[in-house]
C-alpha cells in the first residue's frame, strides 16, 4: 500500500469523540443495482458493486463505515475471499481484502437460494469539507460485491472513562510530551494485544506509529479489532512525525502524532484482540473504555 495515500484528508479524530448518528449513503454515480438481505429479521439494502465505479459524495467531518459481503450460489464451509478498491479525492487507490465464511442465516429477497458471507467492515475518518469516495470491485472476481456505505457523526462523550491494561503484554514504552511521561503498550505484527471487556461499551484505541530514519514524512498503518474470530473492524490511520514528543530510551525513533479509533463492543463478555496489519512496523497503543 502507498504510505502517502489519503494524506490530505484522513485523520482519526481526537480523544473525546464517539459516534452519534448514522446515515446510509447512496451513490451519486452508478449503483442502480440493489439487493435486499434479510439479516436477524431486518431488511438491509445493499448496492451491487462491480468493475464499473460507484461514486459517493461525502461532507465531513465524519466517520465512514464500508460494509461488504460476498455472494455464493452454493453452500460451502470454506472462507470466501473478495476484494475491492477505494479511492478518495483522486488519491492513489487502496485495495481492501476480506475473507469470510458464509453466514447461513442470511437470505436475499432477490436470490433466496444464494448464500452470503459475514460482513467485512472497513473504516475511514474524513476532515471538514466535501470529498469524493470511488469504489469498484476487482474484475477477476466471479461474483459482484455487496456494499453499504454508512456515514456517522460525532459528539463529545467522556462519561465513566477509564484506562484498560492488556491481559498479557511483552513490553511497554513511555512517550514524553512536554516533560510528562505517558505509558503505551507496544503493538507489533503477529503479536496482538488482548483485552477483557464486558459490553456494551465503547473501546477507544489511542495509537502512535514509531517512525524510523528511512520512513517518509507521512506514513499510514491499519489496526484490526476482533472479538474471538469475529472482525469488529479494520481502522486506517495516516500520521506524521510529532515535533513535541520523544520515546524514552529510543533516541533512534520518533513517535508519530497520536491517532484514535473507537469500537462498539456489544453486550456480553468479550476477549478483544487488537492487531497491527502491516509487517515491519511498530505502533504504541493505549486503551480506554467508556459507556
Amino acid at each position: 500500500m502507498n504510505q502517502t495515500v489519503l494524506s490530505r484528508i484522513l485523520l482519526l479524530l481526537f480523544t473525546g469523540y464517539s459516534a452519534l448518528s448514522a446515515e446510509l449513503l447512496k451513490p451519486t454515480i452508478g449503483g442502480e443495482e440493489k439487493e435486499i438481505l434479510k439479516i436477524s429479521d431486518k431488511r438491509r439494502m445493499y448496492t451491487i458493486m462491480r468493475e464499473d465505479p460507484l461514486v459517493y459524495q461525502v461532507n465531513g467531518p465524519a466517520r465512514i463505515e464500508l460494509i461488504t459481503r460476498y455472494p455464493s450460489p452454493e453452500k460451502s464451509k470454506k472462507s470466501q475471499p473478495f476484494s475491492y478498491q477505494l479511492v478518495v479525492d483522486n488519491e492513489e487507490p487502496i485495495t481492501i481484502n476480506h475473507r469470510y465464511k458464509l453466514q447461513k442465516s442470511i437470505r436475499s429477497v432477490q436470490h433466496p437460494s444464494h448464500y452470503y458471507t459475514y460482513s467485512g467492515n472497513y473504516f475511514i475518518n474524513i476532515k471538514d469539507g466535501d470529498h469524493t469516495l470511488t469504489m469498484s470491485a476487482n474484475a477477476d472476481q466471479k461474483y459482484p460485491v455487496l456494499l453499504r456505505v454508512i456515514k456517522k457523526g460525532f459528539k463529545t462523550s467522556l462519561n465513566n472513562m477509564h484506562e484498560l491494561q492488556p491481559m498479557v503484554f511483552q513490553t511497554n514504552s513511555t512517550v514524553v510530551v512536554s516533560g510528562k511521561g505517558i505509558s503505551y503498550y507496544d503493538l507489533n505484527h503477529g503479536r496482538p494485544l488482548q483485552l477483557e471487556m464486558d459490553g456494551p461499551k465503547i473501546l477507544r484505541i489511542l495509537s502512535r506509529l514509531l517512525f524510523e530514519s528511512q520512513m517518509g514524512e507521512l506514513e499510514s498503518y491499519r489496526i484490526r479489532v476482533k472479538s474471538g474470530r469475529k472482525v469488529l473492524g479494520t481502522y486506517y490511520m495516516s500520521t506524521e512525525r510529532s515535533s513535541d514528543s520523544t520515546v524514552e530510551g529510543q533516541s533512534d525513533k520518533v513517535p508519530g502524532k497520536w491517532r484514535t479509533c473507537e469500537v462498539t463492543i456489544p453486550e456480553g463478555k468479550h476477549v478483544i484482540s487488537v492487531e497491527l496489519v502491516e509487517k515491519e512496523r511498530s505502533v504504541l497503543t493505549r486503551f480506554q473504555e467508556f459507556k
